[in-house]
């Protein structure tokens, strides 16, 4: 099918064409979002920004120094490994 060269004041398939160009020039008036919802949608996001703060505070607050603690007990027991690896391998040559 080939488009329409027919405008929208033409009359063709008259009254749903003056229905969709009144629709349109109606639109072009007023805002899509209205100023209501965009104080929500602002107030949504900070209320999800400050609950994400929250959540990774209370996050920080759970590490405490047992985290050291282990770290460290981790990087002994990897030097450990590594000694009795190199302890191994000395007596081959």
């Amino acid at each position: 099918m080939t488009p329409s060269r027919q405008s929208t004041g033409e009359v063709y398939n008259g009254a749903r064409l003056r229905r969709f160009a009144r629709r349109r020039a109606g639109e072009r008036d007023r805002p899509r979002v209205s100023e209501h919802d965009t104080k929500r949608i602002v107030r949504q996001w900070n209320r999800e920004i400050e609950e994400e703060s929250r959540r990774l505070a209370e996050r920080a607050k759970d590490d405490g120094p047992w985290k050291l603690v282990v770290w460290t007990g981790l990087w002994f027991l990897w030097l450990g490994l590594l000694l009795g690896l190199v302890s191994l391998i000395r007596p081959l040559h």
